[in-house]
């Protein structure tokens, strides 16, 4: 087995561990028990939980960005692309966490523990957004990208997975009128 596959490995039995468990609840021990690599090795990788958590973190933030990056390069008119990327992230997030009884916890430690990483996604997904509005013509184009991001963020708090896919179009849609 390869050190990327070994430490893929680590990765799956922890995120899975974390989702189960949450962060606290979950031991280096049964991290290294679930991924079937002696604990020398597991700290050799990872010297503490917390930056095995980072690396997790690391690694979903970049498949948010990846899944956001190909909805936005999707055919489509910018209202039909910004959307497409922002219910593309919202249920790949959805899924990871969706049925987690830990996602609560989840979320706020990956908040404490990756805050420069999520910072920098969230001014990246503001970037990308502005550079599709931008594209199409608007002279505000980062300042109304702000604003449709913050909006869906509201929506988000306020209504169901569901309704978030349903009302995303609607949103945005409005909010470059």
């Amino acid at each position: 087995m390869t050190e990327v596959d070994r430490n893929q490995r680590i990765l799956d039995a922890a995120a899975q561990l974390f989702l189960q468990n949450g962060l606290r609840a979950t031991t280096m021990e049964a991290v290294a028990k679930a991924a079937g690599v002696a604990k020398p090795t597991l700290y050799s990788r990872f010297p503490d939980k917390e930056t095995l958590f980072r690396a997790i973190g690391t690694s979903v933030m970049e498949g948010y960005r990846i899944t956001f990056d190909q909805a936005l390069a999707a055919p489509g008119t910018p209202v039909e692309r910004i959307t497409a990327a922002i219910a593309a992230k919202h249920a790949a997030y959805h899924q990871l966490l969706g049925t987690s009884s830990h996602a609560a916890e989840i979320l706020a430690d990956h908040f404490r523990l990756n805050a420069d990483g999520f910072t920098h996604l969230q001014q990246w997904v503001v970037a990308r957004v502005s550079a599709v509005l931008a594209e199409s013509g608007l002279p505000d184009a980062a300042e109304r990208a702000r604003l449709i991001l913050a909006a869906i963020e509201g929506v988000k708090t306020e209504f169901s997975p569901q309704d978030l896919a349903r009302l995303t179009p609607l949103v945005v849609r409005r909010l470059l009128d």
